[in-house]
């Protein structure tokens, strides 16, 4: 069942040399409502246990260090979870080396169980049954995704969109696959409800709000990583074009980024 994660961890270009730490540097931060919310959904004002599957360089670990009173990242990219390990200081958080369907921790303990930009690298039955399995009975399974491209400029984000457009054509052209192809985000809500671990499932959505200007723009196209690594792929990625927009619009200001989130929960 890891074959798929594998699959994709080996061609995403997550392991090369310095992305763990451009990535954990543009990427967007788990807003403060998000949390609230699923603290509530739980029933509870701090967690026991938080379990975060797919945890990346642990930005959605981390952002759970002040609300529980222990935190679980699991990740199974050695290059990512070394760079979650290298920026986390916070006693009562800790990172595991397994997969989502196979996190080898006890069960029955979580009061939130996390998915943060990551249920589309899993199977998700297997996924589904182990987070059900760590929750305790009346806690939170939450498989989260924000908005790639942020609302801030309508220029900026042709341009954004135009690089995604180049980005999927050549991932066509090199026939690489990515997990949101075989399990799109928009089908969470549907494959969490169906599995029949979870008793009460909705999606919610959320706004957060983040600076940025011309250099985050680009450094967030980047952290989307490349079908493999080579230059004259990045080459015809043509990443100039998004930072030259962003320089024409914005010069050197910084200006709000309002990421979109959707939050797709299973109650236990």
């Amino acid at each position: 069942m890891a074959g798929f994660s594998d699959e994709l961890i080996g061609r995403s270009g997550y392991g090369r040399e310095g992305f763990a730490a451009h990535y954990d540097r543009f990427r967007p931060r788990p807003p403060e409502a998000l949390l609230d919310s699923l603290l509530q959904l739980a029933r509870v004002e701090r967690a026991a246990l938080v379990v975060d599957l797919g945890a990346g360089t642990g930005l959605s670990t981390r952002a759970w260090a002040g609300r529980a009173d222990r935190v679980v990242g699991v990740e199974p990219n050695p290059a990512m979870r070394l760079e979650a390990e290298r920026l986390t200081d916070a006693a009562n958080v800790e990172l595991a080396a397994a997969f989502a369907h196979d996190t080898g921790l006890p069960g029955g303990r979580a009061d939130v169980v996390t998915c943060s930009q990551s249920l589309h690298w899993m199977e998700p039955v297997p996924t589904f049954a182990e987070a059900a399995r760590l929750l305790r009975p009346g806690g939170v399974f939450a498989a989260y995704d924000y908005d790639v491209i942020p609302l801030c400029d309508w220029e900026v984000e042709e341009a954004f969109a135009a690089l995604l457009a180049r980005r999927s054509a050549l991932r066509e052209e090199l026939g690489i696959q990515r997990g949101a192809d075989r399990y799109a985000k928009d089908g969470h809500l549907e494959r969490i409800g169906g599995s029949g671990e979870f008793g009460y499932c909705r999606e919610f959505v959320l706004q957060s709000v983040e600076e940025g200007g011309a250099e985050r723009i680009e450094g967030l196209a980047r952290s989307l990583g490349l079908p493999v690594a080579d230059a004259m792929l990045e080459q015809r990625l043509r990443y100039d074009e998004l930072r030259e927009a962003a320089e024409r619009v914005w010069g050197e200001r910084v200006v709000p980024f309002r990421f979109g989130y959707r939050v797709r929960v299973g109650i236990r």
